[in-house]
């Protein structure tokens, strides 16, 4: 069974163009979570509790890869 990831990424998330990524519900651009299953897709939730999918062009599964390969990523628990 795949380990499950729930990553909050401090600072802001941005997208390959440059453009910070946004919560389409509320707008919230800081403190968003990327979770998700080892080797999987990841989705992402907004401080509020509001769960979306990364937008275009942010391949899903990449984004977890990186999430959880990042060195100042911590692992709680």
């Amino acid at each position: 069974m795949p380990e499950n990831h729930d990553i909050t990424i401090r600072g802001r998330l941005l997208a390959p163009d440059g453009s910070v990524v946004t919560c389409p519900v509320c707008d919230a651009s800081t403190q968003l979570t990327v979770y998700g299953p080892d080797g999987g897709a990841g989705r992402l939730m907004c401080p509020d509790g509001h769960h979306f999918a990364p937008p275009a062009p942010i391949d899903p599964v990449d984004l977890l890869a990186r999430a959880v390969a990042d060195p100042r990523t911590e692992f709680l628990g």
